[in-house]
């Protein structure tokens, strides 16, 4: 991690680097879509033009409640000689960081800001073969939830990185055998545990958002230290306890 390109820290752990693209292609390679998608839910009926739906209903339509919302931007360009990833902070940017990952078939190197996110995009000297971006939502997720759900719709969004796919792998297994068996229970139980990490890495970045101009005295102690992740990355808010 770099802060304004003059402290660095170092982060010691385990990743798995995943291929987003090829996984939401498949996805929708899996799932039957009904266009135009104007469907409303009601407990475990779907209305959609006119015609009428029902059985067990997941919610997979995106976050629609209250939220701060950020600006991301990535691109895939060719790849580069580097095999560790680079997260950037920069003192204009705040609650928003940039990144570089490189990858066997490329580089993404992307940034999110609350305003022109293209601003903090890392300079590398290659060819851009992609680009792609959006919203992400910083969600206070609710305590627990009646109903079911999957994806944004949950607001389970990794509040500093905007990652949704966390809270997919966690609830996928325990929503499936809940459609198998008729019991729910597991996966309320494992949303209730996800959200109580979720609503933590909120009030965190929230911390850091209004502590912003102070966070070069914190890279600064910690410059060309390591720091060693053994727990689950994701749990951004464990980082605070060491």
């Amino acid at each position: 991690m770099l802060y304004d390109n003059k402290y660095s820290v170092h982060v010691n752990t385990n990743v798995t680097r995943l291929n987003r693209e090829k996984l939401e292609i498949w996805l929708d390679e899996e799932v039957k879509t009904k266009r135009p998608r104007d469907a409303v839910i009601k407990g475990n009926i779907v209305i959609s033009e006119n015609e009428k739906y029902e059985g067990v209903i997941i919610d997979c339509s995106g976050w629609k409640g209250k939220a701060k919302w950020l600006k991301a931007i990535e691109y895939l360009t060719e790849p580069i000689n580097e095999d560790k990833i680079i997260v950037y902070f920069d003192s204009r940017n705040k609650g928003g960081f940039s990144w570089i990952v490189p990858l066997p078939y490329g580089t993404l190197i992307g940034s999110i800001s609350y305003i022109n996110p293209e601003f903090f995009l890392p300079k590398i000297e290659k060819r851009v073969l992609d680009k792609h971006g959006g919203a992400i939502p910083r969600v206070y997720p609710e305590k627990k939830i009646y109903d079911l759900r999957l994806g944004d719709s949950t607001g389970l969004i990794k509040t500093f990185t905007g990652g949704g796919i966390f809270s997919i792998a966690k609830l996928l297994s325990p929503l499936v055998a809940g459609i198998t068996n008729n019991n729910f229970e597991k996966y309320f139980f494992t949303y209730s545990n996800i959200a109580r990490e979720i609503r933590k890495q909120y009030r965190i970045t929230n911390v850091l958002e209004v502590l912003w101009k102070f966070l070069p005295i914190l890279f600064r102690m910690y410059n060309d230290k390591t720091i060693n992740v053994s727990e689950e990355f994701d749990l951004h808010s464990l980082l605070f306890r060491r």
